[in-house]
């Protein structure tokens, strides 16, 4: 059973989680309901690897030169042979395209990305490969754990580049000094 409904809100990884991809993750829920939970990571890009790569790898034309160089992100573990595109909301395919809240959307077609190179995508994208997954109740346990601190403030965390200090910026807006965190005292 769900209590709260997560989607639309962050997710930043609190000290119980100290390893592995999702360490000092910030998680971006798009879907929560009674068959589990789907977000991704926003903060996690992918090292020397641009989108022109991913697009060729993909099988997708470069059309677009301006969008060689545009940050590629770990959304998660899952389905990580798949593209995902976080964006501002005007954009928009019905039956496709989620609607996460007010601000902003995922969508995971290729046609997301064959309209962002004819100039036709939304104003603003976070592109993303893979996406992290909770089964029903897991979620749940994890934030009752203390694994998980959640937001609802987002600010510029979703679409700015700043991706060494999104997850410390993330909890300032939530009232918690990193620095004050006891796993990662003067790691931040």
């Amino acid at each position: 059973m769900i209590n709260e409904n997560y989607k639309g809100k962050l997710l930043i990884s609190s000290p119980e989680i100290s390893d592995g991809i999702f360490d000092k993750s910030i998680i971006l829920i798009c879907e929560h309901d009674a068959n589990g939970t789907m977000g991704f990571i926003v903060n996690k890009p992918i090292i020397d690897v641009s989108l022109e790569t991913i697009w060729s790898n993909l099988g997708y034309e470069q059309k677009n030169l301006h969008l060689t160089n545009e940050d590629v992100l770990i959304g998660g573990p899952l389905s990580s042979n798949a593209m995902f595109v976080i964006h501002s909301p005007e954009y928009y395919i019905d039956k496709k395209t989620i609607r996460v809240c007010e601000e902003i959307s995922v969508t995971g077609t290729k046609e997301i990305t064959d309209d962002i190179q004819k100039g036709d995508g939304p104003r603003k994208a976070l592109y993303l490969i893979g996406y992290s997954g909770w089964t029903p109740g897991q979620l749940e346990y994890e934030i009752m754990r203390d694994s998980w601190f959640v937001s609802e403030k987002f600010e510029n965390l979703i679409f700015g580049i700043n991706y060494q200090s999104k997850w410390a910026d993330a909890l300032f807006l939530i009232g918690i000094d990193p620095s004050k965190l006891s796993s990662y005292a003067g790691s931040s």
